[in-house]
């Protein structure tokens, strides 16, 4: 008798450019389907990672959503569960803040036997209306995904959930995709590229590395930066860049779904943010050789050794990320030898099919265990 494929279902929020909606493509696309029935569904399947996904052979489609005050709301969480039902879906992994309270309540309602929820960030930003319903989706979920040893730790501490039912599993890279440039920008352009990676949001921290260029080019006036990247902030980062006299040697690229690209024209790059978890995006500068300097928060120290993988400074410090650059600058061969061992350690720990076996053991171990009590918190291996 041939076994049946258990139906899984992988919910997100968007499609648009980021690092949660990039590890979804990664994993629905990297999924054994020879194992699952993989369903797709974003509360926003409209984007430009969809394209990755169809060029896979894979189908995604839209939930849409309401107000959590809002009959579409419910409505949009029916519909789901309808969907759940009539296709025997058996798990559901929601990956981020609104696909969490809608993917959790519909797997609820549709009695599906497992459902796995996930924390993705220590960013803080929401209602307390929003976080109410966040809490109770994280309750409600038979484990949780949480991609930081620093995310782990606010969620036990919080007293959310058990620690038993918080699973720690790393971003994944894929280290083919993301590798180092045999010959650097530096030597082909006549001067070094410092370039940067982000959503251009608050918690970025990306005008402090605005201020650390001015200092950076007080002493070498012929480096540049390169921000790729788009969001709510970039009238006032233009703003900032040109009241700072960098209108010249500063750019805005605006959001690529090549990053591979973006990454292979910068010399040095930097992660100024004031809060992360697992920043995708620190991996993959990682992975392709580039000596990284990034703040000292969240998940990063997890990331980064200082002094042997990249360098470490305090988050909103302009002096100490200039600091940090021109060390960089004026050093090649550290910089040469911290972007090769950032890249051995990724290639070792944080590789995109180590990831994706983790999450399979994940699958498998709420399918048979279900919420079941397991004593610790695990990392699975």
């Amino acid at each position: 008798m041939i076994a049946t494929r258990p139906g899984v279902l992988l919910i997100g929020d968007t499609l648009h450019v980021g690092g949660t909606e990039g590890q979804f493509v990664e994993v629905a696309c990297g999924l054994d389907r020879s194992r699952w029935d993989i369903h797709l569904t974003c509360l926003d399947a409209v984007g430009p990672l969809r394209a990755r996904i169809e060029a896979s052979g894979m189908v995604v489609w839209s939930c849409g959503r309401g107000s959590f005050k809002s009959p579409r709301f419910v409505l949009a969480a029916w519909g789901l569960a309808r969907y759940l039902r009539a296709h025997r879906i058996r798990l559901v992994h929601c990956f981020d803040f609104y696909s969490n309270i809608l993917g959790v309540t519909a797997a609820r309602i549709a009695g599906a036997p497992a459902v796995i929820a996930s924390q993705r960030e220590l960013g803080d930003l929401r209602t307390p209306l929003q976080r109410r319903f966040y809490r109770l989706s994280m309750r409600l979920a038979d484990y949780v995904l949480v991609n930081a040893e620093a995310v782990a730790e606010r969620l036990a501490h919080a007293r959310v959930l058990g620690p038993e039912r918080i699973v720690l599993i790393p971003n994944g890279v894929n280290t083919v995709r993301f590798s180092p440039q045999p010959i650097r920008p530096r030597h082909r352009a006549g001067h070094v590229m410092v370039g940067a990676l982000a959503n251009l949001r608050a918690e970025k921290g990306l005008e402090h590395l605005v201020h650390a260029m001015v200092l950076v080019r007080d002493r070498y006036p012929q480096e540049r930066l390169t921000i790729w990247g788009d969001g709510p902030l970039r009238a006032d980062l233009t703003r900032l860049i040109d009241e700072v006299g960098l209108s010249g040697s500063a750019e805005l690229r605006g959001a690529t779904t090549e990053p591979e690209t973006a990454l292979q024209a910068m010399d040095i790059f930097a992660l100024p943010s004031l809060s992360e978890a697992c920043p995708n995006v620190l991996l993959e500068a990682m992975a392709s050789g580039l000596p990284v300097v990034a703040t000292r928060v969240g998940g990063n120290p997890a990331l980064v050794e200082d002094e042997v993988t990249g360098l470490l400074v305090p988050p909103g410090d302009p002096d100490a990320l200039a600091k940090a650059i021109i060390r960089l600058m004026e050093d090649p061969m550290l910089a040469d030898r911290l972007g090769a061992a950032a890249r051995e350690v990724v290639c070792a720990r944080f590789g995109v099919n180590r990831m994706l076996a983790r999450v399979q053991a994940l699958y498998e171990r709420a399918l048979d265990t279900h919420r079941s009590d397991i004593g610790v918190r695990t990392q699975l291996a």
